[in-house]
């Protein structure tokens, strides 16, 4: 495992998970979740049951961090647009190990748990911002598909949210207030049609309600595609512990699944 840092600050570097192998590899880039907030990173987070996992495939793992907002009070440490810029940066910094580690960045899948839901959907979409917008970027890492676990994906729903203050948090204010701010970062208000993308939700979360799927693939193209779990709450779908959870055992062939598809992608 290599530690390659896109940022002076402690918070901004990823783990390279990179196996021997002659030929240039696909990228599952891995993002963890917590509410955007500094209680968990990216070695506390069940997401790395998810990177460890990966690494029975013949795929590079990229598991980012990125900075995160203050647990309690004031988000000080990654006030807008920091968390986004991050991810931004995480993703795109890849470009600069194509090379040196044999990336193949034509195939690129993205998972995400949660508010690591919101950022991997989101990361994948960014590409459709506005070039007015200050994360616009022209050359931004094109993404060939995303699998949301529990997503964070319409901000503008906050009613589905157990800690609706966390995404006011995370956009610097209100609907009311920042409207834009709101679209920008919501990935309802983006929803690409050229990204394969898979939304898997537990029908018993009530940290993140099932709406959030729904609201996101209503009206979608057949691009987009939902698996509800039953009986799986937000974290239903990860192993919290070594004692592998029955939605983990559901979600683990929907990832080699799609890990296998990317590997035969064509290059």
């Amino acid at each position: 495992m290599k530690i390659i840092r896109y940022g002076a600050d402690s918070q901004q570097y990823g783990q390279l998970y990179n196996p021997s192998i002659v030929n240039k590899k696909p990228v599952v880039i891995v993002i963890h979740g917590g509410y955007w907030k500094d209680n968990h990173s990216l070695d506390t987070y069940p997401t790395k049951y998810i990177v460890e996992y990966l690494l029975g495939f013949p795929v590079a793992v990229w598991n980012l961090e990125y900075r995160r907002m203050n647990t309690f009070g004031d988000n000080e440490v990654a006030p807008y647009p920091a968390i986004f810029r991050d991810v931004m940066e995480g993703v795109d910094v890849l470009a600069q190990y194509a090379d040196s580690e044999m990336l193949d960045l034509n195939r690129v899948l993205i998972i995400g748990h949660s508010a690591g839901g919101h950022l991997a959907t989101w990361a994948a979409s960014r590409h459709l911002l506005p070039t007015s917008c200050e994360l616009y970027r022209r050359k931004a890492q094109k993404v060939s598909g995303v699998i949301s676990i529990a997503g964070i994906l319409d901000l503008w729903r906050e009613c589905d949210i157990e800690q609706p203050e966390q995404i006011i948090k995370l956009l610097g204010g209100t609907q009311q207030e920042f409207p834009k701010r709101y679209n920008l970062a919501s990935p309802k208000a983006l929803r690409p049609d050229d990204v394969d993308i898979t939304i898997v939700h537990g029908l018993k979360d009530d940290v993140v309600k099932f709406n959030q799927a729904l609201s996101y693939c209503e009206g979608a193209g057949g691009n987009v595609s939902y698996i509800s779990i039953k009986g799986a709450d937000h974290f239903g779908m990860l192993p919290i512990t070594q004692s592998y959870t029955k939605g983990w055992q559901l979600v683990k062939p929907l990832i080699k699944q799609k890990v296998v598809e990317l590997t035969n992608m064509e290059r």
